[in-house]
């Protein structure tokens, strides 16, 4: 992990239409510098890795109603015990770092 362009922060994890996920306290595109590019057919954002409690993931961040989502997957949720509202510490940075 680099620690120069990892983030720390800790969020509350939310369910939103397809995904869970955490909002991020920061625009990744400024904090570091990397334009959003394409994650899958219809959606751009950033390829992360990290923690969340703890715990390695690799994940994405989306831009979605003008915010940053870290979006999470269910089984890394389901196997910490994570659940909606809870407060989890994350740590991630660009998957390129």
């Amino acid at each position: 992990m680099n620690r120069h362009r990892a983030v720390a922060f800790r969020a509350i994890v939310q369910i939103g239409p397809r995904h869970w996920a955490v909002a991020l306290p920061f625009d990744p595109v400024s904090q570091w510098s990397t334009p959003a590019r394409p994650l899958w057919k219809c959606g751009h954002g950033h390829r992360v890795r990290g923690s969340l409690n703890g715990q390695s993931f690799k994940g994405s961040v989306v831009e979605r109603a003008g915010a940053f989502w870290l979006l999470l997957e269910e089984s890394l949720t389901a196997a910490m015990g994570v659940s909606i509202g809870q407060s989890v510490d994350v740590l991630i940075e660009p998957e390129d770092a």
